[in-house]
């Protein structure tokens, strides 16, 4: 399977929950029971009180699935697709860097490979569905860049962010900072917050951000800029 860099594109924790949820609805049995996300989304089979869905089901939840991308895709207008929300890389429909999301099918494949021994919560090596914009829509973001491949026709190849400049200290991320975009001073982005360190040594502070693009490393003094909550 061809390997894809666009950002973080597999289901988180909470996003599992809900994609079983989902599926449940779907066949019409009972709601899943409510859930503490985990540190560690892969939980033991035996810590999920649901049964597995059968091949029945998640071949319903599939198709639901490629309805609603299709329907996107068909509405008529100019339409682009964006997989992931840290690097916001726009593509067109048709390129191939972004097929294991638009085709649901692909997208499920492992899932279905492996159905025979297959816990509720190996879903989440389900790809993410696809952002599917309108040419307006992607316009509106704050920023985005456009895939080198497929070479989509928008008003830019890389816009930086507009909104307004407020560099925080690195040693002031916390929790919900987590997803947004994190951008240098100048307006390069650096991709998505996935996590930051604080280490206090004989020699000073540490500190090492890692965005889904890169480690950064400095002595805390380091800013950066993050995007809205709001922005994709």
């Amino acid at each position: 399977m061809a390997e894809h860099n666009d950002g973080p594109e597999r289901l988180s924790t909470d996003e599992l929950v809900s994609l079983i949820d989902e599926i449940a609805a779907g066949r019409g049995s009972g709601l899943v029971p409510e859930r503490t996300p985990m540190d560690d989304p892969y939980w033991p089979a035996s810590d999920y009180s649901q049964p597995k869905p059968s091949l029945e089901e998640i071949r319903a939840q599939i198709k639901r699935e490629q309805e609603a991308v299709d329907s996107r895709l068909r509405s008529g207008e100019d339409v682009f697709v964006i997989t992931a929300s840290g690097a916001r890389r726009v593509h067109r429909p048709g390129c191939w860097h972004v097929r294991h999301t638009v085709d649901r099918t692909e997208a499920w494949d492992m899932v279905l490979q492996g159905y025979e021994t297959l816990r509720p919560a190996d879903l989440g090596m389900v790809y993410r569905m696809p952002h599917v914009l309108s040419r307006q829509e992607v316009e509106a973001l704050n920023s985005y860049v456009t895939c080198q491949v497929c070479a989509p026709g928008l008003d830019h190849q890389r816009k930086k962010f507009t909104f307004p400049v407020r560099p925080m200290l690195a040693l002031s991320f916390g929790a919900q900072h987590v997803g947004r975009a994190v951008f240098t001073e100048e307006g390069e982005e650096l991709g998505a917050l996935v996590s930051h360190q604080r280490i206090v040594t004989a020699d000073g502070i540490r500190s090492i951000t890692t965005t889904t693009l890169q480690t950064l490393e400095g002595d805390g003094t380091e800013k950066y800029v993050l995007a809205p909550k709001e922005s994709l």
